[in-house]
């Protein structure tokens, strides 16, 4: 699932936007390789990688002015995806945009995204819903 769909949001709006910007970029990558455009690869990553650090630290101020007491693991799950990013934007740096490494990458943005908002990220929305009385 690479895709956003209602059931992913967190009833956070801030955030709810940045994982649909983020589902957006995933499904990009899906859309250049559908339509062999691997040039227009580059740039979606590239994006991603600016993006992400963007989104998570917007997290993890929200987190911190909340006082999450789940803020520790969830940075430390950003920290991991930071660097898995990296050695796999490397291959891709070194590499090329090869069918194989393009689909790899992007099922793993989607399998990962995909879990992180409906674990640590709900998890996270539930709290700081509950502080805003939602």
């Amino acid at each position: 699932m690479n895709q956003w769909t209602e059931d992913l949001a967190i009833g956070i709006d801030a955030i709810d936007a940045q994982h649909r910007e983020l589902y957006a970029a995933v499904a990009a990558l899906h859309d250049a390789m559908r339509a062999h455009r691997l040039d227009k690869v580059g740039p979606v990553l590239a994006y991603l990688q600016r993006y992400v650090v963007h989104h998570f630290a917007a997290e993890e101020r929200e987190m911190e002015a909340a006082r999450y007491p789940g803020l520790r693991n969830h940075r430390s799950a950003h920290r991991s995806f930071v660097k898995a990013f990296v050695e796999r934007k490397a291959q891709f740096d070194e590499h090329g945009a090869t069918p194989s490494l393009v689909v790899d990458i992007s099922s793993w943005l989607g399998e990962w995204l995909r879990d992180h908002v409906r674990g640590v990220d709900g998890e996270m929305g539930r709290y700081l819903r509950s502080l805003r009385g939602r």
